[in-house]
């Protein structure tokens, strides 16, 4: 089969989990035989060095991912939105395909998955493992909103009357999502909710390369210091206050010195910030570390050399990948269970949980795998039983293949770009 995935990055642009499954995803379906082309943004446009076959990094985001630029929208939008449609047009052409693919569309007009549904109809299939379809158009959440500095209010509000004068003039279709992959079955649930349909869509869970993560040494209990880690986005829906704030009741309230908790990653800087500044003010910048983030070649060792993963998010995780990496690395997970989280972390069994935002539930926790060992022990075996059964990454491929073949048998249409 000739399978064209459209995605908005694919690596090495924009490097991060999604992306990095993406490649891992296309990489799989050519093992098992199929011709996979790739149709994605420019961004980062520079890091792809040398002759790619069958990847055409052409299409135009919607804007700069961190900072909006409304003069290069007043100007280049119209150009750059017909552009796209052409550019993918020309790539369907070019690779002939039997099927497009499409993956994340963040940052990306929803009209160029819709066109994909016109030139190939019957032969789009969608997957889903955040919730870009139900989220405004970066053009429209900048010109709706109002300036933050008051001095450009009354000019912002002049210039939104024009920008939002030509969105509606341009025609902006929307996805049909006849054939669909969802992550999990929570995001579904959550998608159909807010009245997109797809009751019929696929549950596939994502999931990691075993080997690479697996390993048979079983640690023994952190008899002297409980090394804990948060490893992710520095943005506040991820709750990562949260765990400081449990640090503290661990060091100040339970007298419990032996913890430590080393935070990787990055994001919006003010919340940063407010992560530095709440250490200083409870006492704990000899208990918690900030680490810049690692390249992913590097997370197997990296994860190896801690005890516990907590995953303090407040809003609803489609399935976050390092849950599944941190169980195979032998750590013991303590999180929420927002979103799909609940569908591989039971508190007890794969785990340890505690409500959104619960400082004191989480170091409640905390305490119980400090003080009883065959809990921990335990904990460990069946995070690592419950990957290697359910959320591998062969599995996961081969459940998207299947899908893929059921959806061409199905169709009779065939691409026709008039």
């Amino acid at each position: 089969m000739r399978i064209l995935i459209l995605s908005n990055f694919y690596p090495p642009a924009h490097a991060g989990g999604y992306t990095q499954l993406c490649q891992e995803v296309s990489e799989g379906l050519a093992q098992r035989g199929h011709t996979i082309g790739v149709v994605t943004s420019r961004h980062d446009l520079a890091k792809a060095q040398g002759k790619e076959q069958d990847i055409y990094r052409l299409l135009h985001l919607e804007s700069d991912l961190h900072h909006y630029q409304p003069l290069r929208f007043l100007t280049h939008w119209k150009r750059h939105h017909g552009e796209n449609l052409a550019l993918l047009e020309r790539v369907v052409s070019a690779f002939s395909p039997e099927l497009i693919f499409v993956w994340g569309m963040w940052g990306m007009s929803k009209a160029v998955p819709a066109w994909a549904e016109r030139l190939m109809p019957g032969r789009v299939v969608y997957y889903l493992a955040d919730y870009w379809p139900l989220v405004a158009d970066m053009h429209t959440t900048y010109w709706r909103s109002p300036s933050r500095r008051w001095l450009m209010r009354l000019p912002k509000r002049f210039l939104s009357a024009l920008a939002m004068s030509i969105l509606p003039n341009e025609p902006q279709p929307r996805p049909r999502f006849e054939q669909v992959i969802c992550v999990s079955a929570r995001l579904r649930e959550i998608l159909v909710e807010a009245g997109l349909p797809l009751r019929h869509a696929r549950v596939i869970y994502n999931g990691i390369d075993v080997a690479r993560f697996y390993s048979a040494h079983q640690p023994d209990h952190p008899a002297r210091r409980l090394r804990l880690l948060y490893a992710g986005q520095l943005v506040q829906h991820k709750g990562v206050h949260t765990g400081i704030q449990a640090m503290a009741r661990l060091v100040d309230e339970r007298r419990i010195n032996e913890v430590h908790l080393t935070v990787i990653g990055s994001g919006h800087r003010e919340y940063e910030r407010s992560l530095r500044s709440l250490v200083v003010s409870e006492r704990l910048v000899d208990y918690v570390t900030f680490l810049e983030p690692v390249a992913r070649d590097s997370m197997p060792d990296l994860l190896r050399r801690f005890d516990v993963l907590i995953l303090p998010s407040l809003y609803e995780e489609p399935l976050a990948r390092i849950t599944q990496e941190a169980m195979a690395s032998g750590l013991v997970v303590v999180g929420t269970t927002t979103g799909g989280t609940k569908e591989i972390l039971s508190d007890g069994e794969t785990g340890l949980t505690f409500a959104p935002g619960d400082a004191n539930g989480l170091a409640d926790q905390v305490v119980r795998l400090v003080s009883d060992p065959e809990l921990h022990r335990r904990l460990v075996q069946a995070g690592r039983r419950t990957v290697v059964k359910r959320f591998t990454l062969n599995r996961m491929v081969t459940e998207i293949d299947a899908y893929l073949r059921d959806c061409l048998a199905d169709r009779s249409g065939s691409y026709d770009p008039d």
